[in-house]
């Protein structure tokens, strides 16, 4: 029987687009930094400025995230098991690559005990615990440049960090399109989008009572 639930709180889900909005402005006056002849919106100093701003709020807004994960018990839906990558893993980029171009059914129930599917669990988990990392050091770096100039020259200065930090860009630009492309791949275009903005969406559960 198909049953609709709720999936995401309302913390969550104001989290989710505060993130995005967050993510899309830090992609975009990123770009304005590193390539201004191509892109003048804001003006290089503004950008910077907004740039820095929306990094450290971000990085606030992610230490709430891991509090509230960690209060409620729920971290640990990140931490992928060795089947998430294989076998799991493996059939589930198989359906992606094959199975959903002819139509056949997605290998994995998705509850709201279990939101993040196997490639999800993997994807999340390098993104928060790698490339997040990374870009937050790497940021915090060229941030503080002219207050410990030592410290980064003895890191290889900006012209190591600046393009680390802008290939780490690159990335999370990748993840995000790649993010807003799955969306798309529910029951139907937009189940995924309206399950994020409403926090309900349809689950088949045949023998299971409906979580409260």
């Amino acid at each position: 029987m198909n049953q609709k639930v709720l999936f995401y709180s309302l913390y969550e889900r104001f989290w989710h687009w505060i993130q995005a909005l967050g993510v899309t402005l830090l992609l975009l006056t990123g770009f304005e930094i590193s390539y201004p002849t191509q892109l003048d919106v804001l003006g290089f100093e503004n950008a910077v400025r907004v740039h820095n701003l929306v990094g450290l709020f971000l990085v606030v807004n992610a230490l709430l995230a891991l509090f509230y994960n960690l209060a409620a018990g729920l971290i640990e839906r990140y931490i992928p098991s060795v089947g998430d990558v294989f076998p799991k893993g493996l059939e589930h980029a198989s359906y992606y690559i094959r199975g959903i171009f002819k139509g056949s059914p997605h290998p994995f129930d998705k509850t709201p005990d279990k939101r993040l599917l196997p490639l999800q669990k993997v994807t999340y988990f390098i993104v928060l615990n790698l490339l997040l990392p990374l870009m937050v050091l790497t940021g915090l770096l060229k941030l503080f440049v002219d207050a410990y100039p030592e410290l980064i020259e003895a890191l290889g200065g900006l012209t190591v960090i600046g393009p680390i930090h802008r290939v780490g860009a690159w990335l999370f630009a990748s993840f995000l399109i790649l993010h807003v492309y799955m969306t798309t791949t529910g029951p139907t275009w937009l189940a995924n989008l309206s399950a994020m903005i409403t926090g309900y969406g349809h689950v088949e559960r045949a023998d299971e009572e409906t979580p409260r």
